[in-house]
């Protein structure tokens, strides 16, 4: 399911890279800082971003094989 939701993000016109980059950043952050804090993993936080992470390399190895600019 997380692959299919990747995927279909990956796709999606409307989200710019940019976009992808900045939430990865956010849930990153969070998840650094329970781990610092020594707190539980926050599930939805790890799951969302590597749902983002793979949309936006997706989207970035088939801009790769179109020849197209990052």
């Amino acid at each position: 399911m997380p692959s299919k939701t990747a995927r279909t993000l990956a796709f999606e016109t409307t989200v710019a890279n940019e976009e992808l980059e900045a939430i990865i950043c956010y849930l990153t952050q969070k998840l650094d800082g329970a781990a610092s804090r020594n707190e539980p993993v926050p599930f939805l936080a790890y799951r969302n971003r590597m749902i983002f992470q793979a949309a936006l390399d997706i989207r970035r190895n088939d801009n790769m094989r179109r020849g197209k600019e990052i």
